[in-house]
């Protein structure tokens, strides 16, 4: 190659070169000003960012009337300022909620709208969202959903756009009422109830109170009284009911023609507790078979909500359910001796709990060392103690009648209990508890089955080799 010729071939490469490289440069100064763009649009979308903890204060304002909400230092949620006719719990959960979407809200992208075309949005009468922290207030309008209810509409104060988040946000942030009052139709703790009744049509189905001194015990107001009652049974009940929340939230009302229209004008139930400060009153309308949730009126707040029918159970209640299951409860080691009297057979069981004796029909139990009697003389004292009682009717006679099985505890303070089983039919017996019946039920087989007195004497005479006796 002639010198010419190379230096053509030089001028050419460097050409070729520059050429590449003023296209690489294009090309990468393109794609950092798309990504640079692109970012832009993404930071355009961040619309707010704060620590949802330093939320001190939260006010909405609606349609349906301006809320301030204050957070108390336990942490829950008061309700410090309103011109809503009525007072409610805010929603402790609910509010935080709104605290935490705020502190962290983005759009997914922005509206496509004409300037001034708000109606379309919701945005000409918003829903006012403001969240108070210590350095800053942050304020959101929130309008209505698409029309695929997709996103909602939102804008921020001195910026023109319209902003599309996910709906289900836009819908904790709008600050309904049904969503920021609180959902529990019971706003206290189940260890806070001292006292709690259930009316039907103006009769007393239950009524108790808490023992004040030792709270784990229950007893009965009415409509019966000196009746032992389960306290695990009534404590469970509890604990289920403060768990209740509204199925659907109508409205805060007084009027009785409203309430009508919720069978809650003329109520059947009456449902009430108490605290130390401060009175519950929950009134339903009758039970219909078929209903599958049940409208509920809170005499306080005036909010009328309804539960499901599932966890309204509590409507069709008796005192009964609330009973302990054994018809008398006598402890064993509260007992001196139980006489026993069975369809004309009779036995006695003494116990010397000084001397850890066991005597039975005179004869010394512990003295045989024969420790399947020895079980068997406990068990046999538990089969009568442990007598449950079967359905409550209200049948039973004024008078008691003839009792074919008696069971006589003597105390080892003196006291003398007894137990009468008086026949109904040749399967069931009216239960006398030291001569009162309730209308409890005692069935034959609690006597003579597996586990009945009949059996347990029977193996006892057995272990104690008086078997024909």
């Amino acid at each position: 190659m002639n010198r010419r010729s190379m230096i053509a071939t030089g001028a050419a490469l460097v050409l070729l070169l520059g050429g590449a490289c003023g296209a690489y440069y294009y090309v990468d100064h393109k794609k950092s000003s798309e990504e640079a763009a692109e970012k832009a649009e993404a930071d355009s979308l961040k619309l707010m960012s704060f620590d949802p903890n330093e939320v001190t204060a939260i006010d909405i304002t609606t349609s349906e009337g301006y809320f301030k909400m204050k957070m108390a230092d336990d942490g829950e949620w008061l309700l410090e300022d309103t011109d809503y006719p009525y007072i409610f719990t805010p929603y402790t959960y609910q509010l935080n909620v709104i605290a935490t979407a705020m502190g962290r809200l983005t759009a997914d992208h922005k509206a496509d709208a004409k300037e001034g075309d708000l109606s379309k949005y919701g945005l000409d009468s918003p829903s006012t969202v403001v969240c108070h922290t210590a350095d800053k207030d942050y304020t959101l309008y929130v309008g209505s959903s698409s029309v695929t209810d997709e996103f909602c509409y939102v804008m921020v104060p001195d910026d023109d756009t319209i902003y599309c988040i996910d709906s289900s946000v836009g819908a904790d942030l709008r600050g309904d009422i049904a969503k920021i009052c609180d959902p529990y139709i019971l706003e206290c703790k189940d260890n806070e109830i001292v006292r709690f009744a259930l009316e039907h049509n103006g009769e007393v189905v239950y009524d108790l109170s808490r023992g004040e001194e030792n709270t784990s015990v229950w007893s009965f107001n009415g409509p019966v009284t000196d009746v032992d009652i389960d306290s695990i049974t009534v404590n469970t009940i509890l604990t289920s009911m403060v768990r209740i929340e509204t199925g659907n939230f109508a409205c805060f009302t007084k009027d009785k023609s409203e309430l009508a229209q919720y069978g809650l004008d003329e109520p059947a139930y009456t449902f009430t507790v108490e605290t130390a400060d401060k009175t519950i009153t929950l009134e339903f309308p009758e039970l219909g078979e078929e209903d599958e949730q049940v409208w509920c009126y809170d005499t306080d707040t005036c909010e009328v909500c309804s539960i499901s029918s599932n966890n309204a159970a509590f409507l069709s209640g008796k005192w009964s359910d609330l009973t302990t299951k054994q018809v008398m409860i006598v402890s064993f080691y509260d007992a001196e001796s139980l006489d026993i009297n069975v369809d004309g057979e009779t036995h006695t069981l003494k116990i010397d709990h000084d001397n850890s004796k066991y005597v039975f029909d005179d004869i010394d139990v512990t003295s045989k060392g024969n420790d399947e009697a020895l079980q068997n003389f406990e068990y046999l004292y538990a089969s009568v103690s442990e007598i449950k009682h079967d359905e409550f009717r209200d049948d039973f006679p004024e008078k008691m009648g003839e009792p074919n099985c008696t069971f006589t505890y003597t105390l080892t303070d003196g006291t003398k209990r007894k137990l009468e089983l008086v026949p109904i039919d040749d399967n069931t017996y009216w239960a006398y508890v030291d001569g009162r019946c309730i209308g409890a039920t005692v069935t034959r087989n609690s006597i003579d089955g597996t586990n009945g007195c009949l059996t347990f004497i029977e193996k006892l005479n057995a272990d104690l080799g008086i078997a024909d006796k």
